[in-house]
């Protein structure tokens, strides 16, 4: 006899079928369907992190590179400007400000950067010190 036959009273041969329920089938869909909908919600939050450490190292090179325009450049006046500037297929905002400190002779830059198309938030602050002499 066959191991997926069994033998009753009357001698009459049932085949037992092998496989699963569609409650079985069901459960484990739903099973599937939350830990697939688990594993892309994590991706997508990568993904969007990843973008975001990108545009703040970018705008960091951008707020370096204009500190030390502004150093190669000389002493600086006591000013605020308001520029753009594109690097790497991105244009940025750039907010400089010069201001005098209570040391004679030295001055503190601070530099912001942002997305031009959100100029309000900036991604990186930059503060640095110059000396007259």
């Amino acid at each position: 006899m066959k191991n997926n036959q069994i033998k009753t009273k009357n001698s009459k041969t049932r085949v037992r079928v092998a496989g699963f329920t569609l409650i079985e089938v069901m459960i484990a869909l739903s099973i599937f369907a939350v830990m697939a909908s688990a594993i892309s919600r994590t991706a997508s939050q990568n993904v969007d992190t990843v973008l975001y450490l990108e545009e703040k190292t970018l705008a960091s090179f951008v707020a370096e590179n204009r500190l030390n325009k502004l150093k190669l450049s000389g002493y600086p006046a006591a000013t605020q400007t308001k520029d753009s500037e594109e690097m790497a297929g991105r244009e940025w905002h750039i907010t400089t400000k010069v201001e005098d400190t209570p040391l004679p002779n030295f001055r503190r830059i601070e530099i912001q950067v942002a997305k031009q198309a959100d100029k309000e938030n900036p991604l990186i602050n930059l503060t640095g010190f110059m000396g007259k002499y």
